[in-house]
Parts: C-alpha cells; structure tokens; sequence
C-alpha cells in the first residue's frame, strides 16, 4: 500500500542513483581516456620535436594559419567594437526607463 506516494518515490531516488552512477563511471573513463590522449599527444610531440621545418609546411596549410592570425585580429577589434555598443544601448536604455518610470510615477492613479 502506497498511501503517501512514497514507493513511487523511492523508485525515483534508485532509478535517479544509478543514472548519477552511470554518469560517475562514465566521468571517470573519459578522465582515463583523455589521460591516454594527452600521453600520446606528448609523445608525438616529443618524436616530431624540431624535426619538422616550416619549408616542409604545406602552403596551404601556412596560408591558412597566416588567415586564422588575421581573423583573429579582427573578431578581437569587432569585440570590442560590440562591447561598446552594447555600453551605449545599455545606457540609452536606462535612460530611457528612467524617464518612462518618471512618467508613469505622475499620471494620476486609476480609481
């Protein structure tokens, strides 16, 4: 007999315990993984460590990387760009809801 709701309430809590459990061991796999990831990367790293000239490069790939530096130039200007847009309107905003509240606040109450 399930007179408060509790048994279905319990059902819940386990149902709710062993999903939080399969997300902890599913945490704690891809903690190990990108242990491993991070192992072989390094090791990578450490064979092609000064072995490669930038001569060896493709163009495409240098080209590439040179248009990505730029890119990011611009998008830092054009951040900065909104930021203070977003100052002004936020501003005119403000004013403009100050003075609507000023308004509001000497039209006559309704009876």
């Amino acid at each position: 007999m399930d007179l408060f709701g509790l048994k279905s309430h319990d059902e819940q809590h386990e149902q709710t315990e062993l999903t939080l459990q399969r997300l902890a061991e599913q945490v704690g796999q891809l903690s190990i993984d990108l242990g491993q990831t991070r192992t072989d990367m390094r090791r990578v790293y450490l064979m092609v460590q000064g072995k490669v000239d930038s001569a060896d490069l493709d163009p495409a790939l240098v080209a590439a990387n040179d248009a990505l530096g730029r890119a990011r130039v611009r998008l830092t200007a054009l951040q900065a760009a909104a930021d203070e847009q977003w100052n002004a309107l936020s501003t005119e905003f403000d004013t403009a809801l100050a003075e609507a509240s000023a308004q509001a606040k000497g039209l006559p109450a309704e009876e």
